[in-house]
């Protein structure tokens, strides 16, 4: 079952029975509605955690089997009142004894929740002890067991997304209980048992040893871990730290990794952090553990540990400079939730934008003091500011909807940018050290954090969080001028609001920077700070300037608003956007044509033309990444406007091949370059001629100058001569797959099988992820990541029926995690107006379906908005 709606069912059991339980509570539990929203299960959690404080675990485990793990639990608190029962989480396990407050009963258990009644509870101190084995995670959550395909060997490791804790021990799982917990594990001869806090001791016997820990400072349950199994482990002996910080990898791959490329920035990444918030890091240890078990570059992070998908160790083809940039990022944003995490942690789930803001504010600070970062020196569009835009707009179309929270992390660290900008760097620090000082090891609510701020902002931030954090959408301003002698005669902004739904008009101080065509370049020849409001703000002291040819109104990025280019600018653009000689204002005006195109303000093949025209001469590897993610979103999209506008779309996707093939053919001496010019190449291959070429490269009977075909790219071949079922390349998979056996071979060879246009293989993975409770996780992910490509629309359309009706009992069964990829990927749209009107009806007929789901379905329905409008203005 769906761990919210086991969530949602010990809450309510909870409410029913909670110290502060009334007549109108209970009675507004029938509504399954208000059970689901996010203010009903923050109400419910409050209930319990009103009654409980001063937790602790003392947790027994024995890892030596197979199927299952046993364990016992004494789980120690504080009860302020015994007038009415108590829950205890616990998920699917088998009771072999439960002993509250020293008697032995027979427990009120329902595979979800114990319900302890009030004659068996005290005042004060109480204890409950309970013996039992549970089976091992399964869809990626809980103590997920993995068996290494190369060596056999076994690894353990924790994951604990929102209620996913009790699917390892008794807990009172919620995350503003916090507890310490005592661990003692036994495990295998030659294991390695990892936790939130260094081991005190390991005693061996014939067979196993025993891991003990002491016990750990107050975290939150989902904070918590344990990994366990036979990792090669290195240690930082060169780091300036107090703190032993950690690599571990399972043996078949730990001859791949180079510890030092992980351990190069550790040092001085904690050092800055603890600098900059001048407050030392909180645990004592940091460990890093590349996990087999995660997928798609992600990683957890709790008290200590960092668990990394293990494919950022393995790299393939890139330069050194890019391996030590994605260990960073990786590294550093996991280093931050020590602070912003697990050290502080919000009261409940739908606070955890603003700890998620902070954590990648400090790491992307810390990237930039490495030198690893988008901001240094301000040469890059920050994409944070990107990503911003499109979670704003969502909710800004979407207000009268509880699934989404006003403020996403990207929102939110674009605000706290803007805010230190505003009230000063060295207040905006002292607020923080402030904040850490106040609600070290507890939970606090965003209201906290400002409360921390306020006086070394010195104003009351009240009106900045309404303004800025809870009025949802992101405004547009253009320039609007006239020109007369070569001077400007007027000239004003015109600012536009997010939606109709969201109609507010902000004031906000940006700058405005006016430059001329010359010989070779796009000169600046002004540059001024003004304050923009309303509607139109003129602006008069540029009365008389030289008339621009070129109009960026925020330059440097020094506001929270999209740009639409006016036409002199835009026509500009089209001709020289090449010509603009400094990094950020060119990686700017890319981001600035896109979301125009987003937007439907213009249409994709002018933004084409600019491609066409410009980005061949980029030579700059972090814009050319930039724009080929976008030009891989404009493949997707002209795939889905098929069959209408044949001709042009088809001129266009030939014209995307050509131009990658050659820039990777000519950029042999420049290696980042020509790799990200054959990956778009590879991606953009769809024709005959281009797929033979990649087919020729594969097997060896033709290459491109200074480029290596690694295994990576050779997977990448496989899945797109797949994905366009090139004459013979289903045998591929089997003939690759014999030659790389590792877990990155097998996850491409899914990748690739799913990928092919064939009815039979989209049937046969469908009911697999949707039925399937066998199948590890990440392999349901991979399935569901590349079932239905974009061009696939007859394939995706036939059961795209099935999927809505479906949605609703998914839901029901499947995680929230799984749920967030589902949504993703298998809520189907069609690029016309039959699939807005079909996911409308879904969205006004689905009740009771969880936050993730229903977000995923407003995603779509606006992703479906967004095609159809980019449709409609082809060409004109």
């Amino acid at each position: 079952m769906n761990l919210l709606r086991v969530c949602q069912l010990c809450l309510v059991s909870l409410l029913l029975i909670s110290c502060n339980s009334t007549n109108t509570s209970q009675s507004k539990l029938k509504d399954s509605t208000s059970v689901n929203s996010p203010a009903a299960k923050l109400a419910l959690a409050k209930s319990r955690s009103a009654c409980i404080s001063e937790v602790s675990y003392q947790i027994t485990l024995d890892l030596a089997q197979s199927k299952h793990f046993t364990g016992t639990t004494q789980v120690n608190f504080q009860l302020s009142d015994t007038s009415t029962a108590l829950s205890l989480d616990l998920l699917q396990a088998d009771i072999k004894s439960f002993i509250i407050n020293g008697h032995k009963i027979y427990p009120r258990y329902n595979d979800k929740t114990f319900i302890m009644s009030p004659g068996l509870l005290v005042p004060g101190g109480n204890t409950v002890e309970i013996t039992y084995s549970q089976n091992y995670g399964k869809n990626g959550m809980g103590l997920v067991r993995f068996v290494d395909p190369k060596d056999a060997n076994v690894y353990l490791e924790s994951n604990f997304p929102p209620y996913a804790a009790s699917m390892m021990f008794p807990s009172f799982d919620q995350p503003d209980l916090k507890a310490s917990y005592s661990l003692n594990v036994t495990v295998p001869k030659g294991w390695v048992v990892i936790s939130s806090v260094k081991e005190q001791e390991v005693i061996g016997s014939l067979e196993s040893n025993q891991w003990q820990f002491p016990s750990s400072p107050k975290l939150s349950p989902h904070m918590f871990s344990l990994h366990a199994g036979p990792y090669r482990t290195w240690e930082d002996d060169t780091a300036k730290s107090d703190h032993p910080i950690r690599l571990f990898a399972r043996q078949a791959i730990a001859d791949e990794i180079s510890p030092q490329l992980w351990f190069e920035d550790m040092g001085k990444g904690m050092h800055f952090m603890e600098e900059y918030l001048n407050t030392s890091y909180p645990f004592n240890k940091f460990d890093l553990l590349l996990s087999p078990t995660l997928t798609d570059n992600n990683s957890i992070a709790s008290a200590s540990v960092v668990s990394i998908d293990e494919n950022q160790a393995l790299f393939s083809g890139l330069s050194p400079k890019e391996q030590k940039k994605r260990i960073a990022i990786t590294s550093m944003t996991g280093l931050s939730t020590q602070w912003f995490g697990a050290l502080i942690t919000m009261n409940w789930w739908n606070e955890s934008w603003l700890n998620m803001s902070l954590r990648s504010l400090l790491t992307n600070k810390t990237l930039s003091q490495l030198g690893h970062g988008y901001q240094e020196s301000n040469h890059y569009y920050d994409p944070i500011k990107s990503r911003a835009y499109m979670d704003d707009a969502l909710f800004a179309n979407h207000t009268d909807s509880s699934a989404l929270d006003s403020v996403g992390v990207h929102k939110g660290e674009a605000s706290l940018l803007g805010l230190e900008q505003l009230i000063g760097e060295s207040n905006f620090r002292l607020g923080l050290k402030r904040y850490l000082e106040e609600f070290a090891y507890r939970n606090v609510s965003a209201a906290g954090f400002f409360t921390s701020l306020s006086p070394h902002a010195k104003r009351d931030l009240t009106q900045w969080q309404r303004d800025w954090l809870f009025t949802p959408g992101v405004n547009t301003i253009r320039a609007e001028f006239a020109c007369e002698n070569n001077r400007i005669s007027e000239f004003s902004l015109i600012q536009s609001p997010a939606s109709e739904q969201s109609p507010t008009l902000r004031e906000q101080k940006i700058t405005l920077a006016l430059f001329t065509k010359g010989r070779n370049e796009l000169h600046r020849v002004r540059s001024i700070s003004v304050t923009y409001k309303g509607e139109k703000t003129p602006i008069e002291k540029l009365n008389g300037n030289r008339c621009p040819d070129l109009v960026y109104p925020n330059y440097l990025d020094s506001g929270y608003v999209k740009v639409s280019l006016d036409s002199r600018s835009l026509e500009t653009v089209t001709q020289h956007l090449n010509m603009v000689t400094e990094p950020q204002l060119r990686s700017m005006l890319w981001q600035s044509l896109w979301e125009s195109v987003s937007d439907g303000k213009l249409a994709l093949n002018k933004y084409l033309g600019v491609v066409f025209i410009n980005l061949p001469k980029e030579k700059d590897p972090a814009i050319l990444e930039q724009v080929l993610t976008q030009l891989n979103q404009s493949k997707a999209l002209l795939e889905q406007i098929l069959p209408n506008h044949s001709s042009y779309v088809h001129m266009a996707l030939k014209g995307l091949e050509q131009m990658s093939l050659r820039k990777a053919m000519v950029n042999g001496e420049s290696a980042d370059i020509q790799r990200l010019w054959f990956n778009a190449h590879v991606q953009f291959s769809r024709s005959q001629d281009a797929l033979t070429h990649l087919a020729k490269l594969l097997a060896g009977h033709s290459s491109i100058k200074g480029l290596e075909i690694n295994q990576e790219m050779r997977w990448h071949i496989i899945t797109q001569l797949n994905r366009y079922d090139f004459l013979g390349s289903r045998s591929l998979i089997d003939q690759e797959l014999s030659n790389d056996l590792s877990q990155r071979g097998q996850n491409a060879a899914i990748t690739a099988q799913v990928s092919r246009p064939e009815a039979g293989i989209k049937r046969y993975w469908l009911t697999h992820i949707q039925h399937d409770s066998e199948l590890p996780f990440s392999t349901l992910s991979i399935a569901m990541t590349h079932l239905y490509p974009k061009e696939q629309q007859r394939l995706s359309s036939a059961s795209s029926e099935q999927r809505l009706e479906s949605l609703t009992e998914i839901d029901d069964q499947k995680s929230d995690r799984f749920m967030q990829i589902y949504g993703q990927y298998l809520i189907p749209t069609q690029c016309n107006h039959g699939g807005i009107a079909m996911l409308k009806k879904t969205i006004n007929n689905q009740h009771g379906l969880s936050a993730t789901t229903q977000k995923a379905l407003l995603q779509a329905y606006q992703s479906e908005l967004r095609c159809v409008a980019i449709k409609e203005s082809l060409l004109h």
